[in-house]
């Protein structure tokens, strides 16, 4: 692993101190959401104290209800935020509940929705009967009033002094209507009357009949019954009477007065909605708005990821069911039995939390209902996001700081390490030279005093490479003349005259002085070849004739050898020393001919590719091994295996790559494709 990876993942660990923040702010999280809890509590026990002190607002008689019974006639108004139109349609109820069955509805289906203003008392009616039965009037000439015999709706409302009236709706014809009541003449005959302050619209429809009409509050008490009846069914009525006049059989009505929804309003503050309810559960008045609290733009995006790391498990939290009469939930039962409640509750298709506080409305010791208050569960959390957010964006700003100074510096410490890795791989040439030169040597770090190590050490190794590269010489220098001494004394020995026996011995010296001496000028060779090159002039010659010269002469010399020569039909100008390109094809034919095997060939060929010349000599025989070729052109490398009496050091191939490199061409060697042999290139390039 590099150092600057090492670097990187130690200044990573600075993201501890989000993950620290975001602990804290969960903590944090909890007290807010206890603290909005009790808060919350507190205000709805404050309006429920308040409504205590004046039960009247609850109910529109001032008295409380027993249990809601649906299936006993009881009705259930609900409140509405505008005056219906009367047209026959409920569009305009904002009521998403839909009508429920009405209990009387005279052998036939019926269904009933009733709703109330600060005003009236609305009841919409939806009645199926295929058949219309019209209100017809006396005949000319009759007397009393035709009270039976046609569609009709009756209505008995028990009025806020105490008393029953009894009312109905028929028509001969759809449109607007009035209520009608019977009454008795002074004459003894009943008569039908018109009550104008009820008022209805008769719509006929495809199934039956709709029927919306109104009553005034002023004359609407605890009790109103509702009954359908089919004209064309007589048999189930009696003859000029109407059922529920003398006595109702349930209908109780639950609906608050219309001054609590405006009572409420200013005890709401923004984002809360207000809720009361009877003992029922039903809802009597509803204020306010529990919608999440606008975040400022500016701050909109922080807190939608800021949350991600905040988020709850809401999973245990239980849904809240959403009906349009009542309330349900653990906290409207606990404050219906007198205890106030917290509860939190998933909303939405996003489970978002909601909060609801219940707080019993008690009234001489009897619980008549309850105020719930609902809040977004973002209403306090909101002022944490913007402060935890600002911190958290923060923290994260100085770790990212902090991460991209530790890489800067991690990459630029690198580029150190790898600039000195650099200058130590390339110490050490391939013809052996040494660079002492390396980076940041005046550095005084670390790596500093790593680098001027690294420049006494080459130093030392230049000195020691120099003492080696002039040993051949000096060894040259000091043993010539003791081994001339040696050769002029086997001359006179033989001059003077030995026997046979002698004769031997002294051919032995003779030879081995001879071995000697070729020794002696292996070792000064690649030092005179760099000599030669240092002080080589360079002139313009045609490199195919001098290639066509050189092939003859080995012809001759190498008669155990096959040269063939494959050259361009033009001039081939080379600026150059003609001595060393000479020198340099010496070196390669003796190698070449020292590995071709008897009647074998060598080829020496002479191309162009482009801007340079490329000069092969290739041999038959064995191949190289691979991981061999790459080091042939060394100082002191040898890998023959042949057995001859001539002294060898590995110098051969090193002055041909010297003699190339000093023409500003390359060197390389490469086996055959057909593993027949050895093919040696030399690259040069042209004037």
């Amino acid at each position: 692993m590099s150092i600057r990876l090492q670097l990187l993942l130690i200044s990573l660990t600075t993201l501890i101190l989000p993950w620290a923040g975001c602990q804290y702010a969960r903590e944090v999280q909890t007290v807010l959401r206890a603290s909005q809890e009790q808060a919350l509590l507190a205000s709805a026990g404050t309006i429920a104290n308040a409504l205590s002190a004046q039960p009247q607002r609850l109910f529109h008689d001032g008295q409380a209800a027993g249990r809601f019974d649906a299936a006993g006639g009881d009705i259930y108004a609900f409140p509405l935020r505008a005056t219906p139109l009367l047209d026959g349609y409920r569009d305009d109820w904002d009521i998403a509940l839909k009508p429920g069955a009405l209990p009387a509805a005279g052998g036939f289906r019926a269904k009933m929705q009733a709703g109330v203003t600060d005003r009236y008392l609305f009841i919409y009616l939806e009645v199926e009967d295929a058949h219309f039965d019209p209100q017809g009037s006396a005949p000319d000439g009759a007397s009393g009033a035709i009270t039976h015999g046609f569609d009709r709706v009756e209505l008995a409302l028990q009025s806020p002094d105490g008393a029953l009236e009894s009312y109905f709706f028929g028509t001969s014809a759809p449109g607007m209507v009035a209520a009608q009541s019977i009454v008795q003449g002074d004459d003894g005959r009943s008569n039908i009357a018109i009550e104008p302050r009820i008022q209805g619209f008769w719509l006929q429809t495809a199934g039956g009949y709709h029927l919306e009409f109104r009553v005034p509050l002023s004359l609407v008490g605890a009790r109103l019954w509702i009954e359908a009846i089919d004209g064309a069914d007589e048999a189930r009525r009696r003859a000029g009477t109407l059922a529920g006049a003398g006595q109702l059989r349930g209908g109780r009505l639950f609906f608050s007065s219309g001054s609590l929804m405006d009572w409420l309003m200013p005890f709401i503050r923004n984002g809360t909605r207000a809720t009361v309810v009877d003992a029922n559960a039903l809802k009597l008045a509803t204020a306010g708005s529990a919608e999440a609290t606008d975040v400022p733009s500016e701050d909109a995006a922080n807190v939608a990821w800021y949350r991600r790391f905040q988020a709850i498990d809401t999973a245990e939290l239980p849904l809240r069911n959403s009906l349009a009469d009542r309330l349900e939930g653990t906290h409207v039962s606990a404050a219906l039995g007198g205890h106030p409640q917290a509860q939190w509750f998933r909303i939405g298709k996003h489970n978002e939390i909601m909060l609801a506080a219940a707080a019993p409305v008690v009234v001489n010791g009897e619980t008549l209902g309850a105020v719930v208050l609902e809040q977004a569960g973002d209403q306090l959390l909101g002022l944490r996001d913007r402060a935890l957010s600002r911190l958290f964006n923060l923290t994260l700003i100085a770790t990212g700081i902090a991460v991209a100074f530790v890489l800067g510096f991690a990459t630029w410490l690198s580029l150190r390490i790898g600039k000195l890795r650099d200058a130590a791989d390339t110490a050490v040439a391939a013809d052996g030279r040494i660079t002492l030169e390396m980076p940041d040597a005046s550095s005084q770090d670390e790596l500093g005093a790593l680098s001027r190590s690294y420049t006494r050490m080459l130093t030392r190794l230049s000195e020691h490479a120099h003492y080696l590269r002039t040993l051949g010489g000096k060894l040259s220098h000091e043993l010539r003349t003791p081994l001339n001494i040696v050769k002029s004394s086997l001359d006179n020995l033989e001059l003077e005259g030995v026997g046979k026996e002698q004769q031997i011995y002294l051919a032995r010296a003779r030879a081995g002085a001879e071995r000697l001496q070729m020794i002696l000028a292996a070792l000064g060779a690649a030092a005179r070849v760099e000599e030669s090159i240092r002080q080589a002039d360079r002139v313009s010659f045609d490199l195919k004739d001098l290639l066509a010269s050189t092939v003859g002469a080995y012809r001759d010399g190498f008669r155990g050898a096959t040269f063939t020569l494959d050259a361009p039909q033009g001039a081939c100008h080379l600026r150059g020393a003609p001595e060393l390109i000479v020198q340099m094809l010496d070196k390669l034919v003796e190698n070449a001919v020292d590995f071709t095997p008897p009647g074998g060939g060598i080829a020496i060929g002479l191309a162009v590719d482009a801007s340079r010349y490329l000069l092969t000599v290739g041999n038959d025989g064995s191949v190289i091994p691979e991981e061999l070729l790459g080091r042939l052109f060394e100082s002191l490398f040898e890998v023959r295996d042949t057995k001859d009496d001539k002294p060898h050091f590995g110098l051969g191939l090193y002055i041909v790559r010297l003699i190339a490199e000093f023409h500003g061409g390359t060197a390389r060697c490469a086996n055959r494709s057909d593993g027949s042999g050895v093919l040696f290139t030399i690259s040069l390039p042209m004037i």
